[in-house]
């Protein structure tokens, strides 16, 4: 298939991280290569770009991106952003000088009728990316608990009728198999008041983001892979992270605030004995999001926010 997906806050990424010829950086999620693309041609023959993907869409499609803009600089690597120590010790040998995250789910993925993403349509309920995914989405659906399937709507999805749509599920489940988006989409509809079912927000939306996240650990992996950064980057180096989930954004924005403290100890404690020194610092009060112009041309882009921090030890 054609992939098809827009980098959010491009230009934004690019003016923080200041890439320089012959530097070297880590995209933590290649997607449709748009930052990695922008930066192999900043870091120039000399410099080097280390691009991850757990989506082998992903990387049959910046393959032949590479190929036919004769770009060499870039090593792609089919693996999930949470091994990230591993891959940067294999591929990148080096501490890089920037570290990007776009969080989001991609307009291919999004496109893809042999999974599960989109609740358009009758799609296979699969919501893998690929690379360490343990678990389909349909087997979720079939085996996870009543309390569990609540906690995973409620807590990912910031879904309302969170224990309803379980409960419902569960009741569903024990008469067929659930083995298409469009069954889970009939349930999600009638459980669904009147009232909620016509608003700019589709009613699926909240679940179906809830059992991507859940089906492919994402708030697991993005702890692992912020866990390494901090060990990845040259003092100086910078890394900038876009999420889209106010979960995501909530573990981002305590990592940063751990990295950036000098001491983690209980406030009531008379001495520090942590012994923790910042590592990081915030490179901005508060996040950035998409403008007006942005948004109106790419409208996935806007719940996006932007963090940035650089490393001062």
């Amino acid at each position: 298939m054609n992939y098809q997906h827009t980098s959010v806050l491009l230009p934004e990424i690019l003016k923080i991280l200041q890439p320089q010829a012959g530097q070297t950086y880590i995209d933590c999620t290649l997607g449709g290569a748009g930052y990695t693309l922008a930066l192999a041609d900043l870091v120039g023959r000399k410099g080097k770009i280390v691009a991850i993907d757990a989506d082998q869409l992903a990387i049959d499609n910046a393959q032949q991106l590479l190929l036919d803009k004769k770009l060499k600089n870039v090593t792609l690597v089919h693996d999930n952003f949470q091994n990230l120590a591993a891959i940067a010790a294999e591929y990148a040998g080096v501490l890089v000088d920037g570290v990007v995250f776009d969080l989001g789910l991609s307009s291919a993925q999004l496109a893809d009728e042999s999974r599960g993403f989109s609740f358009q349509g009758s799609r296979p309920l699969d919501m893998a990316f690929g690379a360490g995914t343990a678990i389909r989405t349909s087997d979720l659906l079939r085996t996870a608990s009543l309390s569990e399937l609540s906690r995973i709507f409620r807590e990912l999805g910031e879904e309302p009728q969170a224990y309803r749509l379980a409960k419902e599920i569960v009741a569903t489940r024990k008469l067929k198999v659930l083995s298409n988006t469009k069954e889970l989409v009939d349930i999600i509809l009638k459980i669904t008041p009147v009232r909620f079912r016509t608003g700019k927000i589709h009613p699926a939306t909240r679940a179906f983001q809830a059992l991507r996240l859940a089906t492919n650990d994402e708030f697991g992996s993005l702890r692992s892979a912020l866990a390494a950064v901090a060990n990845l980057l040259k003092v100086g180096g910078r890394v900038v992270i876009v999420s889209f989930h106010s979960g995501e954004d909530r573990i981002v924005k305590n990592w940063l605030k751990e990295e950036s403290s000098s001491c983690l100890c209980p406030p009531r404690a008379p001495v520090c004995v942590c012994g923790h020194q910042a590592r990081l610092q915030p490179l901005l009060k508060k996040p950035l999001v998409p403008g007006v112009d942005e948004i109106q041309n790419n409208p996935r882009a806007r719940s996006a926010k932007l963090r940035a921090a650089e490393k001062i030890r």
